[in-house]
């Protein structure tokens, strides 16, 4: 049995996914928490194998200081269960320490199979509705596509970003190829559609 923590501070939505993940036979939860400093304290007792972690959590501490302390647990996996996916915190979250993201929208099916590939040692499971090259930008890229949203021409976003117009350039056409994009304007607009 895969032992499993579900953490969501609306109870509707809590009910519903327990109710779903107790189905089946394979997986069995053993803990739900509505807050982020209940939910380090019921985990560090239960250490459960995942974590089902809702993203905006009441509570003393952030999301991301929660999930440091939650994956420095012994053997506990944490999967993001988000309503909203801005591909500009996926991968901060990733980095972080969470092995998925899973969108509350996503079919139940969904969610049963990322906790199984989970569970079988899988990192990066993400939903599919993301974007696909989510996983795959570093701290540098997705850090161009930030200033790239905000206004300004390049020469004034070069110098915020304290490099050269022909490094930025650079960084422009490199992330217009990886995205498969046919211009800077397109960047933009990816970007700023995906909460950069």
């Amino acid at each position: 049995m895969i032992r499993v923590m579900v953490v969501d501070d609306h109870e509707p939505t809590r009910a519903a996914v327990v109710r779903e993940l107790g189905t089946g036979g394979v997986i069995q939860v053993v803990a739900e928490a509505q807050t982020s400093d209940e939910s380090y304290q019921i985990a560090s007792k239960l250490l459960p194998d995942i974590i089902l972690l809702d993203l905006h959590l009441p509570g003393l501490m952030s999301t991301m200081d929660l999930l440091k302390r939650l994956t420095a647990l012994r053997r506990v996996k944490v999967i993001m269960f988000a309503s909203l996916s801005k591909a500009s915190e996926v991968q901060d979250l990733l980095e972080a320490g969470a092995v998925g993201y899973i969108l509350k929208t996503d079919p139940s099916a969904l969610l049963r199979m990322a906790i199984l590939m989970v569970s079988r040692g899988s990192k990066n499971v993400i939903s599919p509705s993301l974007p696909r090259y989510v996983t795959h930008l570093t701290v540098q890229e997705r850090s161009v596509l930030r200033h790239l949203t905000k206004r300004g021409r390049l020469p004034a976003i070069a110098e915020r970003m304290g490099i050269s117009e022909t490094a930025l350039n650079e960084l422009v056409e490199h992330l217009c190829t990886k995205l498969e994009l046919k211009s800077a304007a397109l960047l933009v607009k990816w970007a700023k559609k995906h909460g950069f």
